[in-house]
């Protein structure tokens, strides 16, 4: 095995296992600053991350740039754990179908470059529904967290019924959360897509739909370094396209498209003789053939980008409606409430990609899949439900993992001030008016003390709201054990607020009377 294909399959292997050891961590203990260093290394999150704010994250970006410049698109067959995922497909289909190779077929960068260019531009526009729906490290994270860890969890939980009946207590049995139909469909669905195309024509997305693998491919075009065929030792054998999974290779014309090609280095393996190889750039004479198919993809490239950008009409019809008013418990139900450092929805729209990773880490499982609550373009981010959970009072992981920023990392004073929404009570629906008997978990949940519990018939204590103080936690409305609907409830923010800070009591030490002794 040639060494720079053994290195591909090395760095991809254990870059495939730490990712997925992010979404599969049920019990919670990778620490959530290692979290925040690996998922620096996904192009499509620190890009947005580094938009919004420049913090480390950045020094991740510039090193998938550096690294696509100096080596190609290497990130694909290297870092990127979809691209893992299909290499892995295409093993399978090889095992099956050993016949059936991908012969080169000329990329369609105009199609590519098109949708990569309307899903940036809508993205800054405002609308990530494009973004969301074909960024790769978020889609993989959909995948694992949707369908592969309610199967663990529950792989868990007969282990650790297994170990009960024998009287060991080595598993501890984990909550297993609601998992809705559209929450396991979506990624169901693209899971299936990404199959059809890698078996059907091997890294097709990546070539296609993939906005990471447009702005990459861009990129390589100028790297230093290339693979390219070394005429005095080809054979044209045709080995190196039969193997290319990126059907980037034209035995015939003896050229390889370097910004289709992902750097899987099965090519160089596969060639009998030195006729493969991979080095630096050499400058093109003026006039060569080289030097003008360069010239004719920059023309391709700029045609792209100016009919996306001139079609201005349809980039209208892609922003989001205003919010509408909240009344009532529907109405309040209809508006999702943005997780503790996402400061505001339009904030949180504009730069959450549904990688799921804040819903793999939260501990109470209070972060869930929205289906259209944030509209049609915000599908599948994640928001509070507390009919599954309440948020915890003294945790912060969603905005230590979030790996786009769209969750702020806050310290915990900070994140105890955040005012998601705020309570509403219905008195009419409260256990307290409706069968006379006393209550009271709402106000036994609240962190706050937002809710209290004031005298009601002599007898009974009704809660009452110092909404001040409220944070929009949901312990309340989790705790509140009316149904159809709650009677005490939270009405999003739709830009987050600051609850005032309860003073403490400094309670004076009192001195200890002398007192004789009693006998």
């Amino acid at each position: 095995m040639h060494t720079w294909r053994r290195v591909r399959i090395t760095v991809s292997s254990i870059t495939l296992v730490v990712v997925s050891a992010l979404f599969l961590d049920i019990t919670n203990r990778i620490p959530p600053s290692w979290k925040a260093v690996v998922t620096a290394l996904q192009f499509g999150p620190a890009l947005i991350a580094t938009i919004s704010s420049i913090g480390f994250v950045v020094i991740g970006l510039l090193f998938v740039t550096l690294l696509t410049l100096l080596f190609g698109r290497v990130y694909c067959s290297h870092l990127c754990p979809l691209g893992t995922l299909q290499d892995i497909i295409i093993w399978f289909r090889k095992k099956n179908y050993k016949h059936r190779t991908f012969p080169f077929h000329k990329t369609n960068y105009f199609a590519h470059y098109s949708i990569t260019a309307l899903i940036i531009l809508s993205a800054v526009g405002g609308n990530m529904f494009l973004l969301n729906l074909f960024e790769p490290f978020s889609n993989y994270g959909r995948i694992l967290s949707s369908l592969v860890r309610p199967f663990v969890i529950g792989m868990n939980n007969i282990a650790a019924m297994l170990f009960t009946s024998t009287s060991a207590f080595g598993v501890a049995e984990i909550p297993l959360p609601g998992v809705s139909m559209w929450n396991v469909a979506l990624p169901f669905l693209f899971l299936l897509l990404i199959i059809g195309f890698t078996v059907w024509r091997g890294r097709l997305f990546c070539n296609l739909l993939c906005p990471v693998g447009g702005i990459l491919g861009l990129l390589s075009r100028f790297s230093f370094y290339k693979i390219r065929i070394q005429n005095e030792a080809c054979i044209d054998c045709g080995l190196c396209e039969r193997v290319c999974r990126a059907q980037c290779i034209d035995c015939a014309a003896r050229t390889i498209d370097a910004a289709a090609c992902v750097g899987c280095f099965d090519c160089i393996g596969s060639c009998p003789t030195d006729g493969m190889g991979y080095t630096m750039q050499r400058r093109s004479k003026p006039g060569s053939a080289h030097t003008i198919k360069e010239e004719q993809d920059r023309r391709i490239l700029l045609l792209s980008l100016s009919s996306v950008l001139f079609d201005s009409t349809g980039l209208q019809t892609i922003v989001p409606p205003s919010i509408p008013l909240l009344s009532g418990y529907s109405e309040a139900k209809r508006t999702p409430v943005v997780p503790p450092g996402g400061r505001a929805q339009e904030h949180y729209e504009d730069h959450c990609t549904a990688c799921h990773l804040c819903i793999s880490s939260c501990p109470t499982h209070v972060l869930q899949p929205s289906f259209l609550e944030y509209g049609f373009a915000g599908i599948l981010q994640p928001k509070m439900d507390y009919n599954v959970n309440y948020c915890n009072y003294d945790c912060t992981i969603c905005g230590e993992v979030c790996p786009t920023g769209a969750i702020e990392k806050l310290t915990l004073p900070e994140k105890k001030l955040v005012q998601l929404g705020k309570a509403v009570f219905v008195k009419e629906d409260c256990i307290v008016e409706v069968q006379k008997k006393d209550c009271g978990a709402c106000s036994e949940r609240c962190p706050t003390k937002a809710v209290k519990l004031v005298p009601f018939e002599t007898t009974l204590h009704i809660p009452q709201l110092e909404n001040d103080y409220c944070i929009g936690c949901g312990a309340c409305e989790h705790a509140c054990p009316t149904t159809p609907r709650k009677a005490i409830y939270v009405t999003p923010n739709v830009v987050h607020q600051t609850a005032k800070k309860r003073e403490e009591k400094r309670v004076e030490p009192q001195e200890a009377t002398p007192q004789e002794f009693p006998f």
